[in-house]
């Protein structure tokens, strides 16, 4: 047997990344930066104008470009190409000053200059071996501050168990999606096949995501082992815990 990939084994968002903004258009990423800001002033760092921010899993970078209205000094970071194509074609639009970057969670290396870490999205579900979180994990906290703060989201275990990615778009979207997933137990990993149709072309996109659950003991335990000391663990969009 194979062992396991650390990552997906090609690049799933490369050709959604045109329509990746039309497909995402209702998520508030104003009141995401918002949530995360309290976030970050609770453990004691607020985010402030000038604020260093590197943001993981940066996609289109909309949430770095939100940073980067609020004035920080902010970095994406990302390993689609793609995406950040769109990210960067964005700041030019709107005139606003980021770095993109394209490297993998796992692999990257930057200076140990960062006042905020932010890792949204589920991004670090894609990350498939549990040695690859603990790499990623690792790279962050090399890249930030000895205060600085990391703040990211998952997938549980329960999550992905429900197949919450068993979706579909509402009717007359821009871009009409059909996500049906497979969850399996034994790896935690979740395989889920993506169908697309930009309305105003009909182009037609297929894409393949796979992403791993991780228990909450496997993930202190990784940060711990990576030189965060300091870990709390929040429901989604509150400041309670799970």
């Amino acid at each position: 047997m194979e062992p396991p990939q650390d990552s997906q084994p090609e690049d799933p968002f490369a050709a959604i990344a045109p329509h990746y903004d039309a497909l995402m258009a209702n998520v508030p990423y104003g009141i995401w930066v918002d949530y995360v800001s309290e976030l970050c002033a609770r453990a004691g760092r607020p985010v402030r104008p000038g604020s260093r921010v590197l943001d993981l899993a940066t996609g289109t970078g909309s949430v770095a470009l939100e940073f980067a209205v609020r004035g920080c000094s902010v970095v994406g970071l990302d390993f689609s190409g793609p995406m950040l194509e769109q990210a960067r074609r964005k700041a030019r639009a709107r005139r606003l000053s980021a770095e993109f970057v394209q490297a993998d969670l796992a692999q990257f290396s930057l200076p140990p200059e960062f006042d905020h870490a932010v890792c949204l999205y589920d991004s670090l579900n894609y990350l498939l071996t549990l040695a690859a979180l603990k790499r990623a994990f690792a790279n962050i906290r090399k890249a930030l501050q000895p205060d600085g703060v990391l703040v990211f989201d998952v997938n549980t275990v329960r999550a992905l168990e429900a197949e919450l990615f068993t979706q579909s778009s509402a009717p007359g979207a821009p871009v009409e999606y059909r996500w049906v997933s497979k969850y399996h137990p034994k790896t935690r990993m979740s395989v889920i096949r993506m169908r697309f149709k930009v309305r105003a072309t009909g182009e037609r996109i297929s894409a393949v995501h796979r992403q791993r659950a991780y228990t909450d003991e496997e993930i202190r335990e990784a940060l711990h082992e990576t030189g965060f000391t300091a870990v709390t663990s929040y429901d989604s969009y509150r400041f309670e815990p799970p």
